[in-house]
């Protein structure tokens, strides 16, 4: 029976495709000698064929039965029966109407009757509507061109009933058939898969918004290729990636990569010269593609077989958070003349329709979202610049803080209004929101530059962390370098913080008005005054006068700092013989010292590394010497070698030594004898040796033996200056503070030819007291000491008691020890190695903490440091060739390898390394657990590190 004339054949319903696999009955045979058509094929694009007559075909006989509503559509392009195989005919039971196919599959039905194609013979693709790629008349070879050939290859050409892929419409009326290469289009590439999905999809291919905003076909082609693209990407990321075992692979980075191009091809439109038309229409594309899509994986992919990558929400959220940036910028930059107010009214619903698209996609993601996608891009079309509340908050009218927009409008519109140069709506903007310091940059150019100062001083936390540095250049930009140097000045040294002290969070918020001031203040010096400031050895009339006036004036402004900055800078006295420059320099310096001393030493170490040795020095004397003895010691140690040290010469006359602690008289000492003021350097150094010890009369009395406690004390040189200076006694004096100190087999042969014979046997005697009895001694000195002086046990055992508490100090000081001795003194005296050598074979077996000590060691006595090491290897060599080899015993076999390597490398032996490592290789080669450590370790450079303990084959 013929269908119905409203009914497809086959029960496809309108909207489905003639394509195959895309479900759905596919088409019909052409009608039979002309007659009129019995029906109409209800396809996309192919309304109008006929349907199917009651008589056969030349090229195909159907047979029909009768069909419940919604049994009809199958997988290809002529559905099968149940229980038939494709192209043959389906089984019908006896009986005629009123039974159903042989394996059950229908019933009989009172309902309107439909028709079922259960068979066919022929060719159906030369007869029936196909896909051009299923052409039985026009084989299809795949291809990855993406235009057609005019003159007409192979894919171009097309039989009457071949149908696009992409568009659903027969080949001769697709306008993309060559242009855009529809007719390489097929279902296995996912580059015509997302086409398709594309052109089928009016949300996608059919945007309002393209034709609202007016779009060229320029601008919609772009719109149009980010959109698929995006779609392509998703595609890819559905589909996966070949990976090893079978396995498909699914990354999301198809899609950030998509996303990321289109972003970086937003924001060349947004400054180029296509304007906010093409932009949005970019944005409008990439945006489609990607709120219609989801990241989450697919369910029917959930399995062992597809891996799906890790932080796919994250990506995807981060996507969209990044989209709805970009609208809003894209739309605050647009203008009433270039996006009329109809199309901002489309815009808003299209963005409202996408916004609820991507709100079910990040719903139940973690984190969530801190607002509903695009709500920010749906508030600019909707608040536009015209818009009552936005001209009220941008003349300064509005006073309901409930109108405050979103962070991200926000920024947009700041930075459109800056562009604009529209300072005076955006202080008024700004400080509608909140942004009181950057409104204070906008008041500055809009020329209110005397109401900066006051402002700041009214609202105190404008000045901390350094959040008026922007204020104090864009003052200088604007030609008030006097206001800027004002307001740095308060934010840097005005008491507007009490309640955090002096400490290190009161230094951390001011430096960068420091630092903002001292670069500011060197760079209005020119070349002939820094020349001048800097001269070594001498302290310029100008310099100085410049210094005296600018302390006089710090200390009078200090009083009140608001008040007196609040007034232009004083010049100059009248007749000064110093630059503008330099007494600007003078007063930071000054004002530092005196108002904010905490920040000195900061301040002197700017100045100097901006080149003003000489304004780093000011500030060290306005100072005062008393106050930081870090100052004090930077600047003897950084500033004299530059300036001199008749810089600070008058400075010191009136400072006395006991005045500092010992650390900073002796800084005094180090710098007196590099400006070769032998006298004053000896007497500061003997005064700093001298705060805890004995009185000068009490020194040779003094009981050197007795326990005391020690600290780093080395005077030689002043002890050569002394004695080159023929002042013998102080030379004497020093090197008996320094035994007193940090007694040492050095410091006490310092002593000889200072004192007599029988002084120095005393110290000596008085040593190895000392280094048998008191344990707060250094041990490396202990152990030196003794040795030296035959005492080879006790020397031993002073280091093997202190391996017991401290094991890494006692191979440290073995080493320090050995190297205090020398190779040859051991070598000298065989006696020190051969009571230490029981316990070093011990250390040796223990850990390679002790491996520093043994590679010095080794350049000295190879031969038996090697052999220790080679017994060693040998016995893991053993055991690795009769047991089998773990882990633990890889492990260390290879660590006592690396440690072997070291040691002969340190001997100087690296050849007979290579030698010894090749035989262990060819000895152990049928261990393949220990192929690796072979790989690893050969051949080699000398490994200095070594992480792991060794231990005993069990």
């Amino acid at each position: 029976r013929p269908p119905p004339m409203h009914s497809p054949i086959g029960g496809g319903s309108h909207g489905t495709s003639p394509m195959p696999g895309a479900g759905g009955m596919q088409g019909a045979a052409p009608q039979q000698g002309g007659a009129p058509p019995q029906g109409q094929f209800q396809g996309p694009g192919m309304q109008g064929h006929q349907g199917m007559g009651q008589g056969g075909q030349p090229g195909g006989q159907h047979m029909a039965q009768q069909q419940q509503p919604g049994m009809g559509s199958g997988n290809g392009p002529l559905t099968q029966a149940r229980g038939g195989a494709p192209g043959q005919g389906g089984q019908m039971m006896p009986g005629g109407k009123g039974h159903g196919f042989a394996n059950g599959g229908m019933q009989d039905s009172d309902e309107e009757d439909s028709c079922l194609v259960v068979g066919q013979t022929g060719t159906f693709s030369s007869d029936l509507p196909h896909a051009r790629a299923h052409c039985a008349n026009r084989p299809f070879q795949v291809t990855k061109e993406r235009v057609g050939q005019e003159e007409g290859g192979n894919n171009e050409q097309f039989c009457p009933n071949c149908f696009c892929y992409v568009c659903d419409v027969k080949a001769s009326e697709c306008q993309g058939w060559l242009r855009v290469g529809h007719c390489h289009a097929h279902d296995k590439d996912p580059h015509w898969r997302a086409l398709r999905e594309f052109t089928r999809i009016e949300m996608l291919s059919n945007s309002p918004l393209l034709q609202a905003l007016g779009c060229d076909e320029a601008a919609q082609m772009e719109a149009h290729r980010w959109c698929v693209n995006g779609l392509l990407a998703f595609h890819r990321y559905r589909n996966g990636d070949d990976g090893p075992n079978g396995i498909r692979n699914h990354s999301f980075q198809h899609v950030t990569d998509v996303a990321s191009s289109a972003m970086k091809a937003i924001v060349g439109h947004l400054s180029g010269p296509k304007g906010p038309r093409t932009t949005l229409a970019v944005l409008d594309g990439i945006t489609s593609a990607i709120a219609i899509n989801t990241w989450r994986p697919g369910a029917a992919q959930q399995d062992a077989k597809h891996k799906w990558c890790k932080g796919t929400y994250a990506a995807y959220r981060a996507i969209v958070e990044q989209l709805d940036k970009y609208w809003v910028l894209a739309i605050v930059h647009t203008s009433t003349r270039s996006v009329p107010p109809q199309a901002l009214a489309i815009m808003a619903h299209r963005l409202k329709r996408l916004s609820k698209l991507g709100a079910k996609e990040v719903a139940g993601g973690t984190p969530q979202m801190a607002h509903v996608p695009l709500t920010h891009a749906v508030s600019a079309c909707e608040r536009g610049w015209t818009h009552p509340v936005v001209v009220a908050i941008l003349e300064g009218q509005c006073t309901d803080l409930q109108q405050r927009e979103a962070q991200t409008l926000q920024r947009a519109r700041l930075h459109v209004l800056e562009r604009a140069q529209r300072w005076k709506e955006a202080y008024h903007y700004a400080i509608f929101h909140g942004h009181v310091a950057k409104s204070l940059a906008y008041m500055v150019r809009a020329g209110r530059h005397a109401d900066v100062l006051p402002m700041v001083f009214q609202q105190n936390a404008l000045a901390g962390g350094g959040k008026c540095v922007p204020v104090c250049a864009e003052l200088t930009s604007c030609g008030q370098a006097d206001t800027a140097v004002r307001l740095a000045m308060y934010c840097a040294f005005g008491d507007y913080e009490p309640e955090i002290g002096q400490g290190e969070q009161l230094v951390q918020n001011r430096m960068p008005y420091v630092q903002w001031l001292v670069e500011h203040v060197v760079s209005q010096l020119d070349a002939a005054d820094l020349q001048q400031r800097n001269q070594h050895g001498t302290v310029s009339g100008a310099v100085e006068s410049a210094r005296r006036d600018a302390e006089e004036w710090a200390r009078q402004v200090s009083e009140d700092l608001p008040t007196q900055l609040v007034k232009p800078l004083a010049e100059a006295p009248l007749g000064s013989l110093y630059s503008v420059g330099t007494y600007l320099v003078e007063r930071l310096g000054a004002l530092c010292a005196v108002s904010m001393p905490v920040l000195s030493l900061p301040c002197a170490k700017l100045l100097a590394r901006n080149g003003d040795y000489c304004g780093a020095a000011s500030v060290v004397l306005v100072l005062g010497w008393r106050s930081d003895t870090n100052l004090i010691t930077w600047a003897l140690q950084e500033l004299v070698p530059k300036l001199g040290m008749q810089t600070f010469q008058a400075a010191l006359q009136q400072l006395r030594p006991e005045q500092l602690p010992p650390q900073s008289q002796m800084a005094v000492a180090q710098a007196l004898l590099g400006a070769n003021e032998v006298t004053e350097a000896i007497r500061w150094a003997t005064s700093a040796c001298l705060v805890g010890a004995p009185a000068t009369h009490e020194l040779p009395y003094a009981h050197f033996e007795n326990a005391r406690q020690y600290r780093p004390c080395d005077v030689t040189e002043f002890m050569k200056a002394a004695e080159q200076a023929g002042d013998t006694a102080s030379a004497l004096l020093l090197g008996e503070l320094q035994m007193w100190w940090e007694p040492g087999w050095d410091h006490l042969h310092a002593l000889n030819g200072l004192c007599s014979p029988q002084k120095f046997g005393l110290r000596r005697q008085q040593l190895q007291l000392l280094a048998l009895n008191d344990t707060r001694c250094k041990p490396e000195m202990r152990f030196e000491v003794l040795a030296r002086e035959g005492l080879h046990g006790q020397a031993t055992s002073i280091l093997m008691s202190t391996s017991r508490e401290n094991p890494q100090l006692a191979h440290t000081s073995l080493k320090a020890g050995l190297e205090a001795l020398g190779g040859q003194f051991l070598n000298q005296n065989p006696g020190v190695m051969e009571a230490l050598w029981p316990w070093v074979e011990q250390l040796v077996e223990a850990g390679e903490g002790v491996d520093p000590a043994m590679e010095w060691l080794a350049g000295y006595m190879p031969q038996q440091v090697l052999a220790l090491y080679d017994n060693q290897v040998e016995v893991w060599h053993k055991h690795c060739q009769q047991n089998v080899v773990n882990a633990a015993t890889k492990a260390t076999m290879r660590q006592w390898l690396i440690r072997a390597r070291r040691i002969y490398h340190g001997a100087g032996k690296g050849e007979h390394w290579e030698q010894r490592f090749a035989e262990l290789t060819n000895a152990l080669k049928r261990k393949s657990s220990l192929s690796a450590v072979w790989a690893d370790l050969g051949p080699i450079v000398p490994d200095a590190s070594a992480s792991s303990q060794v231990g005993t084959p069990g």
